[in-house]
């Protein structure tokens, strides 16, 4: 059977906004990417999830195709850039889920506009805060930036950003990946996400502290961390257990499945898990 295709759009209000389609007529479900992608990661996804519902994939503001302004970084600036989606397509109200930084902004949005969000599913993120659970500075968290030899090559990339992903590579997967970066005409490749608006958005999550976030969001909430299996990841485990916990505590009605034995990218290492979990959460009572 051939896999379900998406196509490419955009929208134009205060940025031009480009994402995904992949149609049907099930109920929606909009998806954001994490920091440095684009909406492709959710690619895997979305193909098993596209039978039963109308997935939106955003390139959020300063990512992929999407446009890429000098400012609004910030999670009250990223949660209007999705309240301006959803006027702009004619969505009322769909399930929200991100990843990473995106469940970051999907945690927001949903605390901001609780009648636009029916569902909200956060995917390795949104529970963490890099104050409280970050063993580093302010500083060194506003640098975390990739290495820029990576860069030098298609292949130095590739190698650095697949290698959490080995053991499930794939034509896909590589597809994936270079659909969040360019290749310059010396061969190098750059991030569409441009190194200053990187810092930007790691400045504004240390400065938002979360307080009463959790609180604020009235729909049902699907929390989908990954745990590690690898012996060095005691210590990152345990933080995420009691970043977790804390988060549960606070939300109304909030839910948590674990994807044992993976890595932070679970939804291009674990596709079959996260699709199963969020259509098990979407279409449970």
């Amino acid at each position: 059977m051939t896999a379900p295709q998406p196509t490419r759009r955009c929208v134009q209000g205060a940025i031009r906004t480009s994402y995904l389609d992949w149609g049907g007529n099930g109920p929606p479900l909009v998806l954001l990417h994490g920091l440095t992608t684009s909406a492709e990661t959710w690619t895997l996804v979305a193909r098993l999830l596209a039978p039963h519902f109308h997935i939106y994939a955003l390139d959020q503001r300063g990512h992929g195709e999407s446009d890429k302004p000098d400012m609004g970084y910030d999670y009250a600036s990223l949660s209007a850039d999705l309240e301006a989606f959803f006027a702009q397509v004619g969505l009322a109200r769909a399930a929200v889920g991100g990843q990473s930084w995106g469940a970051g902004v999907a945690l927001r949005f949903a605390a901001r506009f609780p009648a636009r969000v029916s569902r909200l599913i956060l995917v390795e993120g949104g529970y963490f805060r890099p104050r409280r659970d970050a063993p580093t500075t302010r500083e060194q968290w506003e640098q975390m930036l990739a290495p820029l030899e990576i860069y030098a090559a298609r292949a130095s990339y590739l190698r650095t950003a697949a290698a959490p992903l080995e053991a499930v590579y794939s034509q896909d997967i590589e597809d994936i990946l270079m659909a969040s970066v360019r290749v310059n005409p010396d061969g190098s490749i750059s991030e569409k996400l441009s190194r200053e608006h990187q810092v930007q958005i790691l400045r504004a999550m240390w400065e938002d502290t979360q307080e009463g976030v959790f609180r604020a969001v009235s729909c049902p909430t699907l929390l989908l961390p990954a745990r590690s299996a690898h012996p060095d990841a005691a210590a990152g485990n345990a933080r995420k257990e009691r970043a977790v916990a804390a988060a549960l505590a606070e939300l109304r009605n909030g839910r948590v499945h674990w994807v044992e034995n993976s890595v932070h990218d679970v939804q291009l290492h674990r596709p079959e898990d996260v699709a199963h979990a969020i259509m098990a959460f979407l279409t449970q009572p």
